[in-house]
């Protein structure tokens, strides 16, 4: 399944892909895609998988990679 998420805090697209590539890493996700100037964030996970845990681990992730950056699920 998808997870749709909105991104702020990112300072440029070389962070982008960065912290991207950090996300898809993580074994909860299967792939990540940051959209830079749309500021938007889809991540590819398990059909049963939780949305909310998966916004709090990318979340963590992004915490780790740089200070700022927000992550919240999209309605």
């Amino acid at each position: 399944m998808k997870v749709r998420c909105d991104i702020t805090g990112l300072d440029c697209p070389h962070c982008a892909l960065e912290l991207q590539k950090r996300l898809a890493e993580h074994e909860a996700i299967d792939d990540a895609n940051i959209n830079f100037p749309m500021k938007s964030l889809v991540m590819d996970v398990a059909d049963d998988a939780d949305e909310e845990q998966i916004v709090e681990i990318a979340q963590a992730i992004a915490d780790d990679f740089e200070d700022g950056v927000e992550i919240e699920l999209r309605d």
